[in-house]
């Protein structure tokens, strides 16, 4: 689509109705939106950018459906948010970074989400390192550090919790397995069952 009729296309559906856009948008969400403007999936894309990178639908989105938004990352991350959003592709990245920080980072959304999905991230980090796991929770960046460390916190937590655990759990053994060899009764071989049978 040339620029020209991109132009003309926000021209005639968006022009001086933009806030009236947003708002059944965010009320009625991006298909049925669409579907009463009777426009095809390359028409939406032009006025879905608009809206977007002019008019901030995405921000006003997901602030005006906060705990829903929040809900959802925590159970299934950013990746999932941008692919919900539709808005996976490169242009949409500092978008959906400034949709991360108000989720995760404003809302604590980053907290839970590794500490429902922590057994996930405690195999990354094991298995790749901290570094490709900073990058997947998109905290690489240093303005991140202190997330990071609650992050680092949980996970020693964690370990410290399952070690005690072990620990207690093969005390325990042993000492039953000690009392039970204190009160077993110990009787001669001559006297027992075995010896009686075989000599019948």
């Amino acid at each position: 689509m040339s620029q020209e009729a991109k132009n003309l296309l926000i021209e005639r559906y968006a022009k001086s109705r933009e806030k009236a856009l947003i708002k059944s948008y965010i009320k009625d969400g991006p298909t049925e939106l669409r579907e009463r403007l009777g426009l095809t999936e390359k028409q939406w894309s032009v006025l879905f950018d608009y809206l977007s990178f002019n008019h901030d639908l995405l921000n006003q989105c997901v602030r005006g459906n906060g705990e829903f938004f929040v809900d959802v990352y925590i159970k299934h991350g950013m990746e999932y948010v941008r692919n919900l959003l539709n808005i996976a592709e490169k242009k949409y990245d500092q978008y959906a970074l400034d949709i991360f920080d108000y989720l995760a980072i404003e809302n604590d959304g980053l907290y839970y989400h590794v500490l429902q999905n922590r057994d996930k991230y405690l195999i990354t980090f094991r298995s790749r390192g901290s570094d490709f796991l900073r990058s997947n929770l998109l905290i690489k960046d240093l303005k991140y550090n202190s997330y990071w460390e609650k992050i680092l916190n949980l996970f020693l937590n964690d370990y410290c919790d399952s070690l005690f655990s072990e620990r207690i759990f093969e005390s325990s053994l042993s000492a039953f397995t000690q009392m039970m060899n204190a009160l077993r009764e110990h009787r001669p071989i001559e006297k027992s069952e075995i010896v009686r049978q075989n000599q019948a």
